[in-house]
C-alpha cells in the first residue's frame, strides 16, 4: 500500500507542478490536459479557454510521488483553513533547509520558522505561494 497526495488548483496546476518539481527534485510525468480528454455526456463541457489547463499529472521525487491538476471552472476548490498538511521527512539538516528556502519563495505564511525542536533536529511550517500548508522536518533517527 502506497499514500499520495492529489492537490487540486483553480488553473494554476501547472505553474504549482513546476514549482514543486523543483522544490521535490522530481520530474513531471503523466502530463494530460483538458483538451486531450475524449468528450463523455456525464461530464461537464470544458470551456475553450480551459482547455490548456491541467487535467492530470504526476510529479515522481526521490521518496515518493503527488498529483495535481485543475478544477473546471464550475468546480472551483481550496485548502481549507489548514484542515490538512503535507509533511516532507528530509535527508539532512542541508535538504531541510534547501527545501524550506524554496518553499518559503513568495510563501502566504511562514507558521513555524526553521529551527531545531524537541522532536526533531529541524522543523518548519510553511504555508506556500499556493496556499498549501507543508511541514518539513529532519530528524537523525527516522
Amino acid at each position: 500500500m502506497k499514500l499520495t497526495s492529489y492537490l487540486v488548483f483553480n488553473g494554476l496546476a501547472e505553474e504549482a507542478a513546476n514549482f514543486y518539481a523543483n522544490v521535490l527534485g522530481g520530474k513531471i510525468e503523466n502530463f494530460y490536459r483538458y483538451e486531450s480528454m475524449p468528450a463523455q455526456p456525464d461530464m461537464p463541457e470544458v470551456p475553450n479557454d480551459f482547455k490548456q489547463k491541467i487535467m492530470h499529472c504526476c510529479i515522481d521525487f526521490p521518496g515518493g510521488t503527488m498529483s495535481l491538476a485543475d478544477a473546471l471552472p464550475s468546480d472551483e476548490r481550496n485548502f481549507g483553513k489548514g484542515g490538512h498538511m503535507l509533511t516532507l521527512m528530509c535527508e539532512s539538516i542541508a535538504q531541510t533547509e534547501e527545501v524550506y528556502a524554496k518553499l518559503c519563495t513568495d510563501a502566504q505564511e511562514i507558521q513555524c520558522e526553521l529551527a531545531e525542536a524537541f522532536f526533531a533536529r529541524r522543523y518548519a511550517e510553511v504555508v506556500d505561494r499556493y496556499g498549501v500548508l507543508w511541514a518539513i522536518l529532519y530528524c537523525e533517527n527516522q
